[in-house]
C-alpha cells in the first residue's frame, strides 16, 4: 500500500478499495497447473515411447522429460506473477477520484476525478452474477482516465460506493458533519400565530428533505408546535 499513499494527496481519504475477484485468479493458475500436468504426462510417456532412441547419445525420452520440466518451471513462474500482479492491481475510491494501481515492479496509475464521472456502466455474464463479479465502465468528460475496471470483485458493490462519493463530493462533504440542532435553523416565539407555526413547519419540512433533520425529529417539533395552537 506504499505506493497508494504515495498517491494520495493532502488531506485525501481512502473511501473503498477492490481488486479483481479471486475467480479470475484461481481460473488462470487452474489452467497453468493443468499444462504442468500435462507436460509432465508427456514427459513420463516419451520415455515409455522412446526407451532405445536416443539423439547425439542422449536418450530421446530423457531429453523430453527435460524439456518438459524447463517448461513446467517457466509456467509455474507464470502462475506466481498471476499472483503477483492480482495482489498489485487495485480499484481504489477516495474522496475525490477513482484510482487504478497495477504493476508489481514497475508501477502505473490512471485516475478519474469524481466531478468528471458522467455515468457508470456495469457488466455482468451469467457467470459473473453467480461468483458475483463483472465489468464497470466509467464514462467521464475527459479522453484519458480511468475507463474500464475488468472482472472486479462485488461490482455492485462499488459502484455504489463510487456514486456515493461522487454524491458527497458534489455537495462538498459539509452535510457530514454533525448538523446543529433544529434551534439552530428554527426559533419559532412562544405564542405563535397559527400562519407563522406553518411557516415554521415549512421550514421544517424543507430541512428534512435536505437531510438535515430525521422523521423522527421533524415528528417531534411538528408536534410541539401544534401543541401551542
Amino acid at each position: 500500500m506504499a505506493f497508494l499513499d504515495d498517491l494520495l494527496g493532502r488531506g485525501e481519504a481512502v473511501r473503498y478499495i477492490a481488486r479483481r475477484h479471486m475467480f479470475v485468479l484461481v481460473g488462470n493458475i487452474l489452467t497453468e497447473l493443468l499444462l504442468i500436468g500435462v507436460l509432465i504426462a508427456a514427459g513420463v510417456t516419451s520415455q515409455v515411447a522412446f526407451p532405445n532412441r536416443s539423439i547425439a547419445g542422449q536418450p530421446v525420452g530423457q531429453l523430453v522429460m527435460i524439456a518438459c520440466i524447463v517448461i513446467s518451471l517457466i509456467v509455474l513462474l507464470s502462475a506466481v506473477l498471476d499472483y503477483l500482479r492480482w495482489d498489485n492491481e487495485l480499484f481504489v475510491i477516495t474522496d475525490m477520484r477513482v484510482i487504478l494501481v497495477r504493476g508489481i515492479f514497475s508501477k502505473e496509475s490512471l485516475d478519474s476525478s469524481l466531478e468528471k464521472i458522467n455515468d457508470v456502466e456495469l457488466r455482468q455474464s451469467w457467470i459473473g452474477r453467480l461468483f458475483n463479479f463483472g465489468d464497470i465502465e466509467i464514462l467521464t468528460g475527459a479522453d484519458s482516465g480511468v475507463n474500464v475496471l475488468p472482472q472486479i470483485a462485488r461490482p455492485l458493490e462499488f459502484k455504489r460506493r463510487m456514486l456515493e462519493a461522487k454524491h458527497d463530493f458534489a455537495r462538498g462533504y459539509s452535510y457530514l458533519d454533525d448538523p446543529p440542532s433544529v434551534s439552530a435553523y428554527v426559533q419559532p416565539p412562544a405564542a405563535s400565530p397559527v400562519g407563522d407555526i406553518q411557516q415554521t413547519l415549512q421550514k421544517l419540512a424543507d430541512l428534512r428533505d435536505q437531510g438535515l433533520l430525521s422523521a423522527e425529529e421533524f415528528e417531534a417539533k411538528k408536534r410541539e408546535l401544534l401543541s401551542r395552537i
